[in-house]
């Protein structure tokens, strides 16, 4: 009986082990184990889920996914390694425990990371919708054996992109998001899929084809509007709608006092109110009144800003803010000359100055005039865009933006495409593109054709 025991002991182990996960995108996990599952050791602490993915526009065929292992389990002491990689229509495959220290975001963040998880890339939509939904589900589901958060990118413990882990603790990597909004997912649409999961018998909202750039941007709605990105808080409770107007459908949900949007378009004055809209987590297009005057048009507590990503490096010693404006909240620390601070926002012209605005190593968002010499200072940027540029001529891969920066060695020849996600304009009389390159370097491409 004790032999019987055993056995059914065992069988039930290798049946766990194999098993698809009970989630609400079931798959299957494939142990391809480094060593003894912790290769480097062990973590201090279990607060990240981490999101990768590969970066290499040369390995996108039906073997991507076993093509990155075998360089990984090659090369993991001399590169990176993470615990699991997802790709090649949805598989899963495991290289180190959960709890294992791995080599894929700085050390900070490895010693407190419970998996890190890599998405190898395809160029077949059918693929990358398999490939998506699990590693959404995986990554929910790594979260809740850590017992941590759910939410993308917040405050505190949780999932973490690769770009939010170089914001705020140390590197440079953008990804997933650029290799994401290729295939049409945005940001906001992979938090709303991290927090509800993605069903067994449902598709992800995945663009019926990748962006190309050049392409002719969408018709404006029949109602003018002024596009323009910025947040509003909330003072009063109110509707959100399907359309611009007091009649307009009214969707059931509110915005209540002390809730903030993120909007992208303005219209002036429908109804006596000014309103603004934004796509929801669903990709809707919804709509919500500036409630804030007593029901009147007004300039409210928004303030627009443009979406820009770069670098600013300070020359005298500045005041990091709670809020936009000489009048916001002093937080008690400072920039100092020759400290320098990456930001994703400028604000223009307020009390005299250009802001910029950054999210802290709290998770909080922060704000600093641009005070080099008053206001209005200009600042190293560079356009987070997506997409694919195919050369017709030989191109050297730098190893920064310009002519006389660093050549690798190596070439994009006629024919090859890149996948980039950031622009740089007229450098050297010509634009640049640039792109994670393979093994994680940031390289940059002229525009030579």
């Amino acid at each position: 009986m004790k032999k019987i025991k055993t056995l059914i002991m065992t069988a039930i182990v290798v049946v766990m082990t194999f098993a698809p996960i009970a989630s609400a995108g079931a798959y299957t996990i494939e142990r391809d184990i480094i060593g003894n599952g912790y290769p480097a050791g062990y973590t201090s602490s279990n607060n990240f889920i981490i999101l990768h993915e590969a970066g290499n526009p040369n390995n996108v065929g039906p073997n991507s996914l076993d093509n990155e292992v075998a360089f990984m389990k090659r090369s993991w002491n001399t590169t990176a390694f993470v615990s699991h990689f997802v790709g090649s229509g949805g598989r899963v495959k495991q290289l180190a425990n959960p709890g294992a220290y791995q080599y894929g975001a700085g050390t900070y963040a490895n010693s407190r990371s419970y998996a890190q998880i890599e998405l190898s890339r395809t160029n077949n939509k059918a693929t990358f919708e398999k490939d998506y939904k699990t590693y959404v589900n995986l990554a929910r589901n790594l979260a809740n054996q850590a017992g941590i958060s759910v939410t993308l990118d917040g405050a505190g413990n949780g999932i973490k992109s690769h770009k939010w882990i170089s914001d705020n603790f140390w590197g440079n990597h953008q990804d997933p998001y650029g290799y994401l909004a290729q295939w049409g997912i945005s940001k906001a649409q992979l938090q709303k899929d991290l927090r509800t999961g993605i069903g067994a018998n449902q598709k992800p909202d995945v663009d019926k084809e990748t962006p190309t750039p050049g392409k002719e941007a969408p018709k404006p709605d029949s109602k003018g509007y002024q596009s323009k990105n910025g947040s509003y808080t909330f003072q009063h409770t109110t509707k959100i709608r399907n359309g611009v107007g007091t009649s307009a459908g009214y969707t059931g949900i509110n915005y209540n006092p002390g809730q903030t949007v993120n909007y992208d378009r303005i219209y002036k004055n429908v109804n006596g109110y000014n309103w603004l809209s934004y796509v929801s987590y669903g990709g809707q297009r919804r709509y919500v009144a500036m409630t804030n005057g007593s029901g009147q048009s007004s300039s409210s507590s928004s303030k627009s800003y443009q979406s820009t990503s770069g670098t600013y490096t300070f020359r005298s010693t500045t005041r990091i803010r709670s809020g936009v404006g000489t009048s916001a909240g002093y937080t008690g620390l400072n920039y100092g000359p020759g400290q320098t601070v990456a930001y994703d926002r400028i604000y223009k012209n307020v009390n005299g100055y250009d802001w910029l605005s950054y999210i802290s190593y709290s998770g909080q968002r922060r704000y600093v005039a641009m005070t080099n010499s008053g206001g209005g200072q200009s600042a190293s940027t560079q356009q987070n865009q997506s997409g694919a540029y195919t050369f017709r001529n030989t191109t050297k891969i730098r190893n920064g933006v310009g002519v006389n920066a660093a050549y690798t060695g190596r070439n994009y020849n006629a024919g090859q495409t890149v996948y980039y996600d950031r622009v740089y304009r007229n450098v050297n009389g010509y634009d640049w593109l640039s792109y994670m390159s393979y093994s994680g370097q940031r390289h940059y491409v002229a525009m030579t054709n």
